[in-house]
């Protein structure tokens, strides 16, 4: 791996919307700026170029347009369609930036390190924003805290894990964690693509390879 200083760093900005629910039982449309600042961590161009995409994917596609709540929360969810990320929380700059510094890092650790994530409303007035540039994260419980069980499918919350789940799941006595819930592989299968790795199996059973498409490499 190669290190970098914090003099030298990219930028990454973006904007995704999402419904928030406060502590009443308070829907409020908001659309987020998100500036994360990150440090490039390999000289391989094919995997730090997958690792920035998977960071662009989540932002602007998985929570994009999503619902953001918190355990305490007034409104039942079991019908939502949209995307929920449930936060520990209710939805705020400073708990948004920590989640994401933290999801976005457990994603991409080995070729990109998260220097920063800033997230600020585009609508409210006044415009103010957070900034977390740190791996220690106050607002964020632990794992035995969170799940409310000494044991689980992982061993992480869903924010310190390297999938797009944004939730976790209810677990007790009886739930058998052998089995794991079936998780999207969409970060995986990006990944793969850009790397060449993708096989899509056709309709009838049919493998096709696709290692001769080549990515369009970003260089610092």
């Amino acid at each position: 791996m190669t290190s970098y200083t914090t003099e030298s760093f990219s930028t990454y900005k973006a904007e995704f919307s999402a419904t928030l629910i406060q502590i009443d039982a308070m829907l409020l449309s908001d659309i987020f700026e998100v500036e994360v600042e990150f440090g490039w961590l390999t000289t391989d161009y094919a995997k730090s170029n997958a690792a920035f995409l998977k960071i662009k994917f989540f932002i602007e596609s998985v929570i994009h347009q999503s619902v953001f709540t918190w355990p305490g929360a007034k409104i039942n969810m079991t019908n939502i369609t949209n995307k929920v990320v449930m936060l520990p929380h209710p939805p705020a700059n400073d708990v948004i930036a920590m989640v994401l510094h933290s999801k976005l890092n457990a994603i991409v650790s080995k070729f990109i390190d998260i220097v920063s994530v800033k997230v600020g409303s585009k609508v409210r007035d006044p415009i103010i924003s957070y900034t977390h540039a740190d791996t220690i994260y106050p607002v964020l419980p632990k794992l035995k805290d969170w799940v409310k069980s000494d044991d689980y499918y992982y061993d992480a919350p869903w924010w310190g894990r390297n999938d797009s789940d944004t939730e976790d799941y209810r677990v007790n006595s009886d739930t058998d964690l052998t089995k794991l819930p079936k998780s999207d592989t969409i970060l995986d299968d990006l990944e793969k693509a850009v790397l060449g790795d993708l096989k899509i199996e056709k309709e009838g059973g049919e493998i096709v390879e696709i290692s001769d498409w080549k990515p369009e490499i970003i260089k610092d």
